[in-house]
């Protein structure tokens, strides 16, 4: 385990992150700026990374191995959405912010702080085992997720259509298409696709500005919740998984994958649907400071 490699990742999301606090306290970005940012994250910057970690595969896999490996992160989300259902309400969390606590429960920050800290640990090869894991990761996030953010109480098809879904479902077939693609299009897609770090950070990082520091560090829920997303849910998979997860690699990929912090995402979303932005702005900041040592832990205890 590189644990500089760790705080190397978490330093460059903190950098970024102050940015964007110093940002909204000096008035460069205001809240209905910071909207027209989270909108351009999720909508243009997000599609594109979703596409170009489909065309910019280069490993060759079998069918069955892929299929395999989609099903095997079926399972995983299906586990973490039983933990991130029973969470709050064991906790006690309030009825308003069941879903963005949920939400944070099921999904990390799996392609900036994930595929780096899976090729780190188990060579470049398994990281595409964690970019098919993320397959399931946007179809999820963008159907169940939506739901979970926006706090309707009815399914509304109206807020599934998104362009973040749509390039989930085109990623799916993109991954069994023998086509070499044009590299002016690859390459605008990474390029696009890279934005969404410095964005989500920044986004974030406005938020928290919005907000008196006391409220961001003295919010004891936040600190209750944490050790959920960092340590019982990598446990929870992994104790669960191994069990039908007979591929060494592919559980201790997932196990890594379930580790991760809080995912960025869930601050832009909240802000787009209008639910508790800050909350959601607090747990993936601090998640994102603790993983530093939950990391190493996680995978000293079950790798």
């Amino acid at each position: 385990m590189d644990i500089m490699l760790i705080l190397n990742k978490m330093l460059v999301m903190l950098i970024m992150l102050g940015t964007g606090v110093v940002a909204a306290k000096t008035g460069i970005v205001d809240p209905e700026g910071n909207r027209g940012l989270s909108r351009l994250a999720m909508d243009v910057s997000q599609t594109a990374a979703i596409l170009a970690s489909a065309v910019n595969v280069q490993m060759e896999i079998t069918v069955g191995k892929v299929f395999g490996i989609l099903g095997a992160g079926c399972a995983m989300y299906a586990v973490l959405v039983v933990v991130g259902l029973l969470v709050p309400r064991l906790t006690r969390a309030k009825a308003s912010d069941r879903g963005i606590y949920s939400f944070l429960t099921i999904f990390g920050n799996v392609a900036f702080m994930g595929f780096p800290m899976v090729g780190a640990i188990f060579g470049d090869g398994a990281v595409f085992y964690a970019v098919l894991l993320c397959v399931p990761f946007n179809l999820l996030a963008f159907t169940l997720g939506v739901k979970l953010i926006s706090g309707h109480s009815q399914f509304c098809w109206r807020d599934l259509m998104t362009p973040t879904l749509a390039a989930s479902v085109a990623a799916v077939i993109l991954i069994f298409l023998p086509v070499t693609w044009p590299q002016p299009l690859t390459e605008a897609l990474g390029y696009m696709g890279d934005m969404i770090l410095p964005l989500s950070m920044i986004i974030i990082g406005a938020s928290l500005g919005e907000q008196k520091l006391k409220d961001v560090f003295l919010d004891w829920r936040v600190y209750l919740f944490c050790p959920v997303r960092l340590i019982l849910s990598p446990v929870v998979v992994w104790g669960v998984m191994r069990l039908f997860i007979h591929d060494t690699l592919l559980l201790n990929v997932m196990t890594v994958v379930a580790a991760m912090p809080a995912a960025a995402v869930a601050a832009m979303m909240s802000i787009q649907y209008g639910a508790n932005e800050r909350l959601a702005s607090r747990v993936v900041f601090l998640s994102t400071v603790l993983s530093a040592g939950t990391i190493p832990l996680v995978c000293w205890l079950l790798l």
